[in-house]
């Protein structure tokens, strides 16, 4: 299951097609196709489904939304162990 906000990578891909225009894969080889194959399941992107135009995509609402999501910051507390004695 993905989380409901894109890690780094993802997000760089989803800002690179916020325009909202059909972009060819050629300008996003070095994405992979794991990374888009995982955007298109999760609904942040879509494909062309036009066979002559197979290699277009763009963002989805969704996209737009998870693009928009804050990442959770996490803080570690303070452990006994990292604490002086005596404390």
């Amino acid at each position: 299951m993905m989380k409901p906000y894109p890690t780094y990578r993802q997000r760089e891909i989803l800002q690179f097609l916020m325009s909202g225009n059909w972009v060819s894969i050629l300008r996003l080889i070095p994405v992979g196709e794991t990374l888009l194959a995982n955007l298109v399941q999760a609904g942040w992107i879509e494909r062309s489904s036009d066979m002559k135009t197979r290699d277009l995509y763009r963002i989805t609402e969704a996209g737009r939304t998870a693009f928009k999501t804050p990442v959770p910051i996490s803080y570690k507390k303070a452990t006994d162990t990292g604490r002086a004695a005596g404390e």
